[in-house]
C-alpha cells in the first residue's frame, strides 16, 4: 500500500484531493463525517474518543474537553477517521484556539 494513500499528506480528504476544506474545524469535521456516511458513534468506535467530546469538537465547545493535549489529539483522531489529513487538523485546531485566546 502506498504511504500517501494510507496517510494522506494533503490538507484535504483523499477522495476530494482538489478541494481544500473551508469553514471552521467543527464544521469541516462534521461535513467530512457525513460524507463518509458515519454517525458520531461510528467515529467514537473508530477513534475510541467518547461521543461527548466528538460532539463538543463539532460544536466547537473546546472548553468541554479537559486539556489542550486532549483537544489536539481528539481532533487529529477525528480527522484521520473521516479521511482528512492530521496535519491539516493540527494546524486548524491550533489556529482556532489561538483565535479564541486573542478574543478572550
Amino acid at each position: 500500500m502506498n504511504a500517501v494513500t494510507h496517510h494522506p499528506v494533503l490538507p484535504f480528504a483523499s477522495d476530494d484531493w482538489r478541494i481544500e476544506p473551508r469553514g471552521s474545524v467543527g464544521e469541516v469535521l462534521s461535513r467530512a463525517r457525513e460524507r463518509c456516511a458515519m454517525s458520531i458513534e461510528d467515529v467514537a468506535a473508530t477513534t475510541r474518543v467518547p461521543v461527548r467530546y466528538l460532539a463538543a469538537i463539532e460544536a466547537e465547545r473546546f472548553d468541554l474537553i479537559p486539556g489542550l493535549v486532549y483537544i489536539k489529539g481528539f481532533v487529529k483522531a477525528f480527522a484521520r477517521a473521516v479521511g482528512l489529513c492530521e496535519r491539516w487538523a493540527a494546524d486548524a485546531i491550533k489556529a482556532a484556539l489561538a483565535d479564541r485566546r486573542a478574543v478572550a
